[in-house]
């Protein structure tokens, strides 16, 4: 599980420089490390055997917001 952390934070810092680079603007910024969390966060939960029901995450997430 801490090399998925370790290649969590890689990939958002290599993310980031090659952003700055190019100038990326905040929205994209922003799409990029929820993409990237979102990514962490399933691959987590197949390293654990604990595979996330994206329905019923979705679901939550639509009833917590409404």
């Amino acid at each position: 599980m801490t090399w998925l952390i370790l290649l969590y934070i890689a990939f958002l810092v290599s993310g980031f420089a090659v952003m700055k680079t190019q100038n990326i603007g905040r929205k994209e910024k922003i799409l990029f490390v929820t993409i990237t969390t979102i990514g962490c966060i399933l691959w987590g939960s197949l390293v654990l055997h604990r595979p996330l029901d994206l329905n019923k995450a979705i679901g939550m997430a639509i009833d917590f917001i409404f």
